[in-house]
């Protein structure tokens, strides 16, 4: 009979803590994954090939977050999603490019490495974009980006 008080304790802080690690999503603007989820999330806004073989693939899309429901919720602004297969960050110019400055660099989420750039609307009614790569293991600009937007 003792040792029921300690194990009902022991459940009850054992119950009490699940979930505690869990992220609470309403909170965090996610990522779509790829381009065929933003699609089917819809928030997907555009999509994009390149000039160079580091980039697997690039996309715009509406922030977004989970409601309390688990329904998607929009937010504000365009986001420009980069998939590379390499360490990078972009600049918009050549100089801060050249100097090491970048607006962003990857950044991890669950299986895959996220180059983001916030996008005004001038930005995105545009059918090209130019940036410049930034390599984070060779410490040197790579050259220009160019992003032509898929029709």
């Amino acid at each position: 009979m003792e040792h029921i008080p300690k194990l009902s304790i022991a459940c009850l802080l054992l119950i009490g803590s699940c979930n505690i690690d869990v992220a609470d999503k309403t909170k965090t603007t996610q990522i779509s994954e790829t381009i065929e989820k933003s699609k089917a999330n819809g928030v997907f806004l555009a999509e994009y090939k390149t000039n160079w073989n580091l980039i697997q693939e690039s996309w715009v899309e509406e922030p977004w977050l989970y409601d309390t429901h688990g329904n998607i919720k929009k937010k504000e602004g365009n986001v420009l999603y980069i998939v590379a297969k390499d360490k990078i960050g972009l600049s918009r110019t050549l100089d801060r490019c050249i100097n090491g400055g970048t607006s962003n660099g990857n950044r991890g989420h669950k299986k895959k490495d996220y180059i983001t750039m916030r996008l005004s609307e001038e930005e995105l009614a545009k059918d090209s974009l130019i940036y410049y790569v930034y390599s984070e293991k060779e410490q040197k600009c790579l050259g220009e980006l160019t992003l032509i937007k898929k029709k």
